[in-house]
């Protein structure tokens, strides 16, 4: 019989992926991820969309950022470009739905959806180890912007210094 390094080979490491590696780690599984790009680090990261080197793949003209563009014949698609995939493009933060999402006539009726999704923010942003903005203290959360996982440099700083050790 062949024997394999891993149970499971997950294609991408952005939301969708890296969320189905890790229930088949739970699980007991020997689980490989592939990623066509490379891990970026705080400094490769561009401050504004205006620095376009850092922002956008197009390594023919030295543009090494985050976000590859694929054109097709009727669409142009924006996708991430190193690990972490499409995620890299939501700049390290975490929103939870606005109060007027829950109302939505198409599924208002349904349930009590900010009471259903709750526990799975809660849930996402222990895992993904949020921490709130200074300048986003006292907003509710459904307007705060919620740092994730590798929030600006200053940030963490931050979080370092009020978190116990």
């Amino acid at each position: 019989m062949t024997t394999h390094d891993h149970d499971w080979l997950v294609v991408g490491t952005g939301f969708g992926g890296s969320v189905s590696a890790l229930r088949l780690a739970q699980k007991g599984y020997r689980v490989g991820m592939l990623e066509c790009g490379r891990r970026f680090r705080d400094e490769d990261f561009a401050n504004t969309t205006w620095e376009a080197a850092k922002y956008y793949w197009f390594p023919k003209f030295g543009m090494k950022g985050v976000f590859r563009t694929t054109l097709f014949k009727d669409i142009f698609v924006v996708s991430g470009s190193g690990v972490g995939g499409g995620s890299l493009g939501y700049a390290n933060t975490l929103y939870r739905a606005r109060p007027g999402f829950y109302r939505d006539p198409q599924i208002a009726g349904l349930a009590d959806w900010e009471r259903e999704l709750a526990p799975h923010y809660d849930e996402a942003e222990r895992m993904l180890g949020v921490v709130t903005y200074d300048e986003d203290a006292g907003r509710p959360p459904a307007q705060g912007v919620r740092g994730v996982h590798r929030p600006r440099r200053d940030v963490r700083e931050d979080a370092r210094r009020r978190l116990p050790r």
